[in-house]
């Protein structure tokens, strides 16, 4: 057989393995993946981080699953490692308004305002995210922590005004009026929020830090009992129990 026939069929025979193998890798990397997502769905993020950290070693250019090991890492508190996830997912697909997303809430957790608002605002933009109010509701949050309450206050009254029956809404926008000392107005939010949901801690919490404001003492210690009765161990939960502590 000739030479040049030889390392041709040499070639071909590489080249085939090659192809095998990246079939494998790929196969490797999308079980991993999708042990990560069952692992995800079912709150077990240590072991979902494992299974997308496994499956990024093979397939690291991933945007979808970047987005969801920078997800992982923010269900495990670590904002700073889920931060390069979710930047690399935008890198490689500038216009993954969900990755976008999902950095300006971890922006939101990290303080970081300007930063949120520059993510929100771009998701915002973008016409065709589902999830457009949410961001809206994000953006008013990220405002509201910078200290602009008036911005905060245009965005989350819009929101209100879309979706009226949404309880979380109303919480937001009950805090930027207590933040704006409209305390009345704020009380008038958190009420309603427990008109739509009277099962709803956070707004119980709210109301009752709004009344000992008001120096409605009977009223707060009311309202800090249904937060323990609702969540007895969460952290508004022990706040709560404090406060009651102090209002003896």
């Amino acid at each position: 057989m000739p030479r040049s026939i030889q390392f041709m069929l040499a070639f071909a025979v590489l080249l085939a393995s090659g192809c095998a193998l990246s079939d494998a890798q790929r196969n490797r990397s999308v079980y991993h993946y999708q042990m990560g997502q069952s692992f995800y769905a079912e709150s077990n993020f240590s072991g979902a981080l494992q299974e997308f950290t496994e499956a990024e070693k093979l397939t690291p250019k991933d945007p979808a699953l970047l987005n969801d090991l920078g997800l992982a890492y923010f269900r495990k508190g670590r904002y700073d490692l889920a931060e390069p996830k979710y930047l690399k997912a935008i890198a490689l697909k500038p216009g993954y308004s969900e990755a976008r997303n999902n950095l300006g809430v971890n922006y939101l957790e990290m303080k970081r305002w300007d930063d949120a608002i520059f993510q929100f605002t771009a998701v915002q933009n973008d016409i065709f995210f589902q999830g457009q109010d949410g961001a809206v509701i994000n953006l008013g949050l990220a405002y509201l922590g910078k200290g602009d309450y008036q911005q905060a206050l245009g965005l989350l009254r819009g929101a209100v005004g879309r979706n009226p029956s949404d309880p979380r809404t109303r919480i937001h926008l009950g805090r930027v009026y207590f933040a704006l000392d409209k305390t009345e107005l704020a009380v008038e939010e958190y009420r309603r929020a427990l008109e739509l949901n009277r099962s709803y801690a956070n707004a119980h919490y709210h109301l009752a830090l709004a009344l000992v404001k008001l120096k409605n003492l009977a009223g707060a210690r009311s309202a800090f009992n249904e937060v323990l009765r609702i969540a007895p161990d969460s952290e508004i939960g022990q706040l709560s129990r404090e406060y009651l502590d102090l209002l003896k």
